[in-house]
């Protein structure tokens, strides 16, 4: 019974209006995924890659919900059509089905995984700790407002974060209840899967290795065979890694050189020189360096902690402040080492985003974000307890912890259904949205869909694809970037001379100084339709004819 409460309160804030807006990126992975089920029903397993992210569980995804909406894809032969240019929307419109229901399907497989391996971290969690404990730490962490809208969404970052969960628990399962194999296949099979998910996935290898250092200075007494022991410990699980890693990823079956090379080329070169190894071809070559100042590590904490909650700051306050309380004696080691073990990994994938150069957005560290959770959870459970014994009251813990719990799900569902656009209300609120990602988009192509003229009305829309072209009958054209930059003032003024609407995106272009003069223009023009949400302009609709 607690597992199906644990799954309903779990899906119950993310399976509504799966098909209610779309993210910018989502429509690429939508594609890519598309590809990558066309490579596996041709069998050219070659072409099962994207690059250095390498997203293959994303696009096992995709490859799921297109046996369940448009199996016959893999079929027609069409061929592997370009994600860059936006081909599989309009293929599919001209096969009678809809991209948007492609897109509602694949998030819906996604937060099945999702709430799949948040049981399976509960399960491994519920060895080391209290059950109860266990059970409000895996439901603090599962209702952060920022983790739980993008759980929601077709990314990487949420399976990523998962998996890294269930592998680090699994090893200390593995390594604290009698060494059973089946634990250490769990850890390295998931450590697999979040390589395949994304390269960034290698920071596990920080806390995997920390905590085998820890077993080998708890027994230093017979420190070299304890050395030997982890260092056996460690190929094992490495090498049962790599066999995941090769299972999963059909291009890893004929082409390992290409698949390894293109993935970590480009992911090591994105990390020292900020930018994939074909853009840097024929660039100058700057030296191989990382980012040391402290300074970009104080900024990702600060974006972290002004997208959690006030509950989840207490909660890490009171677990990093435990250890220099009496109270600290009286916490099980199995609940100390989850602690340091989540605090841990949570450091590691902020300092590896902080050191490495590249695109940084902020789900990037969403791994932190559901560590540190956790972490709050159990600094709240252990605080609550001491307060018990104070008191000597025994209803508080249950009544607080309760409390706390709906708290944190009421601060993402006052979001909904963009629940990560989440700000912690002590935090400064800026002029500007906090993550904008295409949402509200959905709500101006509605507007105009209602308009008599909506079936041939050309729109043109910067994130024109899927988060507005998902939700407008008529044409849609993509307001490129380049269109107000020097010297393309011809190609704007030809694109706003093919359009009926133009849609700005305010939440982005409104604060890029590219696009000034652009809106300096337009302040005179009375504006079709205003989008704002939580106070913040996000679209504008001017009409063109």
């Amino acid at each position: 019974m607690l597992y199906a409460g644990l799954a309903l309160a779990l899906l119950l804030p993310r399976l509504p209006a799966l098909d209610a807006f779309a993210t910018g990126d989502e429509p690429y992975w939508l594609s890519m995924g598309a590809n990558f089920y066309y490579a596996l029903g041709q069998r050219e397993f070659e072409n099962t890659i994207y690059e250095y992210q390498p997203a293959v569980t994303t696009m096992w995804v995709v490859t799921g919900a297109m046996l369940v909406s448009f199996p016959e894809y893999r079929g027609l032969g069409q061929g592997y059509l370009e994600f860059e240019k936006g081909l599989l929307d309009p293929f599919l419109l001209e096969q009678g089905r809809d991209p948007l229901v492609l897109l509602r399907d694949a998030r819906l497989i996604q937060v099945l995984l999702v709430t799949g391996l948040l049981l399976l971290a509960f399960y491994l969690l519920q060895r080391l700790i209290e059950r109860r404990l266990a059970a409000f730490a895996i439901l603090l962490a599962g209702f952060d407002p920022f983790f739980l809208g993008q759980s929601r969404l077709l990314d990487h970052e949420a399976m990523l974060a998962c998996f890294v969960l269930v592998s680090v628990l699994a090893l200390v399962v593995y390594l604290r209840q009698g060494r059973r194999f089946i634990f250490l296949l769990i850890s390295a099979a998931a450590a697999g899967l979040a390589q395949l998910t994304k390269s960034s996935a290698i920071a596990v290898l920080a806390p995997v290795g920390a905590f085998l250092l820890f077993e080998i200075f708890e027994r230093r007494a017979e420190w070299k065979k304890a050395f030997f022991n982890a260092v056996k410990i460690f190929v094992l699980w490495f090498l049962l890694l790599a066999l995941t890693y090769v299972l999963f990823w059909p291009g890893m079956w004929v082409a390992p050189a290409k698949m390894l090379g293109n993935v970590y080329g480009n992911a090591f070169s994105y990390a020292f020189q900020g930018a994939r190894v074909i853009a840097l071809e024929d660039a100058e070559t700057a030296p191989l360096k990382l980012d040391t100042s402290l300074g970009s590590f104080f900024q990702l904490a600060g974006v972290i902690l002004w997208r959690t909650t006030p509950l989840t700051w207490l909660g890490i306050l009171m677990g990093l402040l435990l250890p220099f309380t009496r109270t600290w004696r009286q916490v099980p080691p199995a609940t100390k080492h989850v602690a340091a073990l989540t605090g841990g990994t949570a450091l590691a994938f902020i300092l590896m985003f902080a050191l490495a150069k590249g695109r940084n957005s902020p789900h990037y560290t969403l791994t932190s974000y559901l560590m540190l959770n956790l972490l709050a959870g159990i600094g709240w459970t252990v605080f609550l307890r001491w307060l018990t014994t104070r008191t000597n009251r025994a209803w508080i813990p249950g009544t607080i912890l309760a409390l706390v719990l709906v708290l944190q799900a009421g601060s993402g569902l006052m979001k909904y259904p963009y629940y990560f656009t989440y700000q912690n209300p002590l935090a400064p609120r800026g002029d500007k949205p906090a993550f904008p990602y295409g949402e509200g988009l959905e709500l101006a192509a509605q507007y105009l869909a209602a308009q008599p003229d909506a079936g041939e009305a050309v729109a043109l829309v910067y994130y024109s694809r899927g988060c507005f072209s998902y939700f407008y009958p008529g044409p849609v054209e993509r307001f490129k970037p380049y269109f107000v930059d020097a010297g393309h003032e011809s190609d704007l003024q030809n694109a706003l001379d093919g359009a009926d609407y133009l849609v700005l995106y305010y939440a982005i272009q409104g604060h890029l100084d590219k696009y000034q003069p652009l809106l300096d223009s337009l302040a005179d023009v009375t504006p079709e339709k205003e989008i704002w949400l939580d106070g913040y302009k996000y679209a504008v609709i001017y009409r063109l004819k």
